[in-house]
């Protein structure tokens, strides 16, 4: 029978490479668009130093970004440049339902206690952010996509959808960018990653008997489960 503890402890042991000191000379960079210059020119903050470069790919002013960096001499290079999820920007601070919530929870009890985690906190929302923030978990949770938060030294969203003996989850983790995939439960556990960043994916690659479980990862782009967007109607929302 489907253990809905096991995703956490999956997701928790990917967290763990999330943080290794080796990775740090190819970590893939926050990026932070300060100005546009020009149509094609814009000042980037890459962490403390700012920096001007090109880009014929329209960059929104005041978005966060990650990117891969190159750095010679004479230019820093920037590659596979992308944009944070909305969603992992707007989870506050101070969110309590996190990943070892859902390791304490047996299967049943586990969505019971998530949905009434949101609507207490819908309830007593003090801001027009926090309400849409909440709403919007809610609205993704009556798709059957739960959201949970890492708050290890890195921390990491998570989101996934169960169906049947298949998980499908998007992760966002502050070193290694977006990692989507599925995962099987079978006789055994099989995972499939999607790992966005080349320098991720190398790593990942080198370590995945830290894991424990049948894995296959693949270099590919992955995009969320679900996203904040600012407009979502919130008519259709039941609780």
């Amino acid at each position: 029978m489907f253990n809905i503890s096991q995703v956490g402890k999956i997701l928790k042991a990917t967290n763990r490479l999330n943080m290794p000191t080796e990775f740090n000379a190819t970590l893939p960079i926050d990026i932070v668009v300060k100005k546009q210059l020009n149509p094609i020119r814009f000042l980037l903050q890459l962490g403390k130093k700012e920096v001007e470069t090109k880009s014929y790919t329209p960059l929104e002013v005041g978005a966060k970004y990650k990117a891969e960096i190159l750095q010679t001499d004479s230019k820093i290079e920037i590659k596979n440049l992308t944009k944070l999820p909305n969603i992992f920007n707007k989870f506050p601070d101070t969110i309590e339902y996190s990943i070892d919530d859902l390791l304490k929870d047996n299967p049943l009890e586990s969505n019971k206690k998530y949905k009434s985690f949101l609507l207490n906190h819908l309830a007593n929302a003090t801001t027009k952010d926090e309400f849409l923030f909440y709403s919007q978990m809610l609205l993704a949770f009556n798709q059957e996509i739960k959201h949970l938060f890492i708050k290890d030294e890195k921390k990491a969203l998570i989101q996934f959808k169960h169906k049947k003996r298949k998980i499908n989850f998007y992760a966002y983790f502050e070193n290694l960018g977006p990692i989507g995939g599925e995962i099987y439960l079978t006789d055994e556990i099989y995972m499939i990653l999607m790992v966005e960043f080349q320098n991720s994916f190398s790593f990942l690659t080198k370590y995945t008997n830290e894991l424990n479980f049948n894995i296959t990862i693949k270099n590919e782009k992955t995009k969320p489960l679900f996203e904040i967007e600012e407009n979502n109607s919130l008519l259709n929302l039941k609780v």
